[in-house]
């Protein structure tokens, strides 16, 4: 019995004996433990890049579609906030811009002000380049008190084809559709120049499109050849 018991114990100390070897035979000549040779290094780093190099697109592709995302989201806010505007004033929609009593201008993302939670709903979290306003009101459907001669505002019910009618969008572009025009407040038809400070072309901030919301409520991102470039009629989706 107690040479069984011997010999059970020095089979349970066989593995402890080897590791103990290899781990003694991986020391260096001064007694430390040895450190990465320069392949074994170079290996780790060449795997980091590559890695890298896979995940870093993906994490910028999903960071634009959260930025899309909540632009689309700002453009129906913002829509959903000028029918509540239209409700309360008889059907009236907002102009772009008008004088008050004391002769100051009042531009439309104040009129809608008090129908949003915050205020930087009008800001695309893409501009990073407009201090005031990202988005524009279709020039053709909202007009411009401010403008010689114009003293009557449209009405919701005047649009015929509210689905296919743009509101507002994405707005900052001069005639090139390239270079920034930040701050502005309308959205110039395709078939109309740009004549004032206010005016702009609409510009395609997200994956080459422009997010824009529309007369029913809804809202979508559209390439600019979708909805304003060689279209026939040129304002198809512009007039009321």
């Amino acid at each position: 019995m107690g040479r069984g018991r011997g010999a059970g114990r020095k089979i349970d100390m066989d593995p402890i004996r080897a590791h103990s070897a290899a781990v003694t035979a991986r020391k260096s000549s001064q007694g430390g433990w040895p450190g990465f040779t320069l392949i074994e290094l170079l290996v780790v780093i060449a795997i980091i890049a590559l890695l890298a190099a896979m995940l870093l697109p993906a994490l910028a592709r999903a960071k634009q579609k959260g930025q899309q995302a909540a632009c689309i989201g700002n453009s129906r806010q913002q829509a959903l906030a000028l029918f509540m505007y239209a409700e309360d004033n008889g059907d009236i929609l907002p102009p772009t811009a008008y004088n008050d009593v004391d002769g100051d201008e009042v531009e439309w993302p104040a009129l809608l002000d008090p129908y949003l939670k915050n205020p930087k709903i009008h800001f695309c979290p893409n501009d990073l380049v407009s201090t005031n306003n990202s988005y524009g009101l279709n020039e053709l459907g909202f007009v411009d008190l401010t403008d010689p001669g114009v003293t009557t505002p449209n009405c919701l019910a005047g649009f015929r084809t509210p689905t296919v009618t743009v509101m507002l969008g994405d707005l900052g572009a001069e005639d090139d559709l390239a270079t920034l025009r930040p701050d502005t407040l309308k959205m110039t038809a395709p078939g109309s120049d740009i004549n004032d400070d206010a005016d702009a072309r609409p510009v395609a901030r997200h994956n080459q499109r422009c997010d824009l919301g529309f007369m029913d409520g809804h809202a979508e991102p559209m390439r600019l050849d979708q909805f304003y470039l060689h279209q026939n009629p040129t304002n198809q989706w512009f007039t009321p």
